[in-house]
């Protein structure tokens, strides 16, 4: 089953770009009061999410210790996001595919901001991540209503029509 959301997610993301790469600059920077103010950053703020979180998923080893980046995330431009984000999107598909199932159980330490630590299992550490960009998948759909445009397909049944 995490295998089939991963996959929606990464063609709800996709949507979402293709949606986006119709609007003019300005609205893609337009301060909307939701989300990370605009639609750029929103979108980057997913995909910021999505590669800190497949890193923590890929390199750490069971019961290792990985520790959240710190300092300003990175503020690629709409065309370089649409670049890089696919192959951040992607490679949670052949992780997944290449881990054994019980892999999914094993719990890593984290070191969350304000000294927190934590163990997850690894299943849980990417349901966090896809119900994030699902969250903030749901905005820019608002925030392109509030621009006026129609909003991409995103949800599962979208999903499932689209096969």
């Amino acid at each position: 089953m995490l295998l089939v959301e991963v996959r929606q997610s990464a063609w709800a993301n996709r949507n979402s770009l293709d949606a986006c790469s119709a609007l003019a600059p300005e609205e893609l920077e337009r301060d909307l009061r939701i989300s990370h103010t605009n639609l750029l950053s929103t979108l980057r703020h997913i995909c910021d999410g999505e590669r800190v979180w497949l890193d923590c998923l890929r390199t750490t080893p069971d019961g290792g210790t990985w520790r959240l980046p710190q300092g300003a995330p990175p503020e690629p431009s709409f065309e370089e996001l649409s670049r890089t984000w696919p192959v951040i999107w992607t490679g949670f598909e052949p992780w997944l595919e290449a881990l054994p199932e019980t892999s999914l159980e094993k719990e890593l330490m984290l070191q969350l901001p304000g000294g927190i630590e934590r163990s997850f299992p690894r299943w849980q550490i990417l349901r966090h991540v896809l119900s994030h960009s699902t969250m903030h998948r749901g905005q820019i759909v608002g925030m392109i209503r509030m621009l006026g445009h129609h909003p991409p397909p995103s949800s599962f049944m979208d999903y499932y029509l689209a096969q």
